[in-house]
């Protein structure tokens, strides 16, 4: 009987540190800050930090063909400020074709990370579900007076509630970490864009 109860709470103890060694880290430290944040190394943001840069370029061949514009007509070149002209607008496409790709793939990451919010709610609802029934098993079998199945069943109340615990604290914690991202990401752009 006493064997039982130590191999139980010994079993508790086990599975809590696991879940807790798997998990990971989120907002707290510099892991889960936008320092180490793990969306810094996602394609989606690559792609957008070089149509970022893209963007200054275009802005700064604009700049440049302005001038050579204002230089040509001030020196009365007819051809090649028509050539300049030419070269501004192309410069203007292209900065509008980037700002383009850089609402898209903003769009998409946000799509990617409504995805994962939405699966970890998923999961934190099934631990919830899960724990549900166990209670549910334990207080049947608190009713019946059956302790064999007692002990078994408080351990897996046990061993649920501290997984519904930390499903809640991740899912809190990916959203918490999104939000910073998306608060990170919006300045990043409007000092592009």
């Amino acid at each position: 009987m006493e064997k039982m109860k130590l191999k139980n709470l010994f079993l508790i103890g086990t599975i809590a540190a696991g879940l807790m060694a798997a998990t990971p880290s989120f907002a707290g430290n510099t892991e889960g800050s936008i320092e180490g944040n793990r969306f810094l190394h996602r394609r989606e943001y690559k792609d957008m930090k070089a149509t970022m840069s893209r963007i200054e370029k275009d802005r700064e061949r604009i700049a440049f063909h302005k001038a050579e514009f204002k230089k040509n007509k001030e020196a009365k070149l007819v051809i090649e400020s028509h050539m300049s002209k030419k070269e501004i607008r192309k410069a203007k496409a292209d900065l509008k074709r980037d700002k383009k790709y850089l609402r898209i793939d903003k769009r998409d990451l946000q799509s990617d990370q409504n995805v994962a919010i939405r699966q970890s709610n998923l999961e934190r609802k099934e631990a919830k579900k899960e724990l549900r029934a166990a209670k549910k098993e334990l207080r049947k079998d608190t009713r019946q007076g059956n302790t064999a199945d007692l002990k078994k069943d408080a351990a897996r109340v046990e061993y649920l509630t501290l997984k519904k615990e930390l499903k809640t604290k991740q899912s809190e914690a990916l959203k918490d970490d999104v939000y910073a991202f998306f608060i990170y990401l919006d300045d990043e752009i409007s000092d592009v864009v």
